[in-house]
């Protein structure tokens, strides 16, 4: 909860006492009132969520029980201060569950500003579905350096992007000005593209996108229509994800077929990178555009989580105006998986036990099937680290969602899938690595940390392939 809401919750529990003849009915009754205020004055200040309304329906039982039932038997009163109780709890319960989380503070020293842009491709037709032939178009966000004028702070996503239980996420703010002027001191600013996981969505990863665009970059995070999900156009229509099987889910598919759809989707999303990098380059030299002379879009990086880092090795692979790329815990499909990427390639991975020869022979098909394009990729990415160079950072205690937002979420880790490590350290770490190598390579600075061997940080097995093939390791 946030302090005003903290503020309205313990007023609250003030009528409760006043209903066991704690203290008197009228403190009970200007208490259930003032919280009444201030939980009003919240709600419109700073917006509603759902995990306050068993709060909002404890004060309003609170004040009609004062009001109307404070001269009941002692038997009454006790229940309705049992029931006033109860929904102040379930509203505790919700928070603890689910909390209005908070993104980690931007370290550059730029102000982020946000916008939300839909863009339709010319030249290519969308494939997802069947119908009439239409143009492919996505929704996408920026984040970028910023000089606020203004402009009021960004939620984390928009209602109509949201479910029934992320709802609360349309009046979380994020650190981001929404549609603030472009910073000019210090353009052009190179372009990072970035690529959310299969059924991901663009706000993902809003920690780095935040922390990137502090330090001098035009961050640009991708719905993947038809993968990507819910995603809102401004006509009004809500997409969602189509109806195919999970990349790493074989209980109905054999590994050639899950290897043949993400090769498909992994160049549809790849070709979605470049139509933001057209976009950018053409709004770069119009002057009617917030882009104007502020966009360097032929010095450009990719990233992702999971398939979304398999895109973004595609993308590098294909569009020459993307120097490097990073995948974070994903495998890799396309050509970068066949031919290798000879360019600078990050890869991260949670460091887990090593792949167990008995999941290879399992009598489960989904095990085994795993287990083989687990093998297949990790022999890919020692081909192309051995044959180009790159780098490999494992992290201890990680587990897939840590290298998302996701593990903010709740600190319940069943319901994140992260793992023991801190999330704010798994950030930190994660955005230490992925700065650096952005930096060095699309700002020319001095990148230590790509050079330390060990890592200063504990829980990483950092490998530098580049020093290792000088020396002939």
């Amino acid at each position: 909860m946030r302090p005003l809401e903290i503020a309205g919750f313990l007023l609250a529990l003030l009528p409760v006492l006043a209903l066991l003849a704690v203290l008197p009915v009228s403190v009970g009754l200007a208490a259930a009132l003032l919280s009444c205020g201030v939980l009003l004055t919240a709600a419109v200040w700073q917006g509603a969520y759902w995990q306050l309304i068993p709060l909002y329906a404890g004060v309003a039982l609170s004040v009609a029980a004062l009001l109307l039932f404070a001269q009941q038997p002692r038997w009454v009163r006790i229940a309705l201060a049992t029931a006033v109780t109860a929904l102040l709890l379930t509203t505790a319960t919700f928070i603890y569950i689910l909390p209005m989380f908070r993104l980690p503070r931007p370290t550059g020293n730029y102000a982020v500003g946000t916008r939300i842009l839909h863009l339709v491709d010319p030249n290519r037709m969308e494939i997802h579905v069947a119908g009439p032939p239409h143009a492919r178009e996505i929704m996408v966000q920026v984040w970028y350096p910023a000089s606020p004028d203004g402009q009021h702070l960004a939620n984390y996503r928009r209602r109509r992007e949201t479910t029934h239980l992320s709802q609360y996420m349309d009046v979380l703010w994020t650190h981001s000005y929404l549609n603030a002027p472009v910073a000019g001191q210090g353009r052009p600013y190179p372009v990072l593209l970035f690529n959310p996981a299969w059924k991901g969505q663009r706000t993902q990863n809003t920690f780095q996108m935040e922390d990137l665009a502090s330090h001098g970059f035009i961050v640009v995070a991708i719905d993947h229509t038809y993968n990507s999900g819910p995603v809102a156009f401004p006509d009004g229509r809500i997409v969602r994800t189509v109806d195919v099987h999970d990349i790493d889910d074989f209980h109905d598919a054999t590994l050639a077929q899950q290897l043949a759809v993400g090769d498909e989707e992994v160049r549809i999303e790849a070709g979605d990178d470049s139509l933001v990098l057209d976009y950018l380059s053409a709004a770069d030299k119009n002057p009617a555009s917030p882009w104007f002379q502020h966009v360097d879009a032929s010095n450009a990086g990719a990233f992702g989580h999971s398939f979304g880092g398999a895109a973004a090795a595609q993308t590098c692979y294909q569009d020459p105006r993307v120097k490097v790329a990073i995948n974070m815990d994903g495998w890799v499909f396309g050509d970068a998986a066949i031919h290798g990427l000879a360019k600078p390639f990050m890869l991260m991975y949670e460091a887990g036990p090593p792949l167990a020869s008995a999941d290879l022979t399992s009598p489960d098909q989904q095990t085994r099937r795993y287990a083989k394009l687990s093998l297949w990729d990790s022999n890919n990415m020692k081909r192309t680290m051995q044959q180009f160079g790159g780098y490999i950072v494992n992290i201890r205690g990680m587990r897939h969602y840590n290298f998302s937002d996701r593990a903010l979420f709740s600190p319940v880790r069943r319901l994140t899938d992260a793992g023991k490590i801190s999330p704010q350290r798994a950030h930190a770490i994660i955005e230490d690595y992925t700065l650096q190598f952005f930096s060095h390579y699309l700002l020319n600075k001095s990148a230590p940390l790509l050079s330390m061997q060990p890592s200063p940080y504990k829980e990483v097995q950092f490998e530098n392939f580049f020093t290792q093939n000088a020396s002939g390791r």
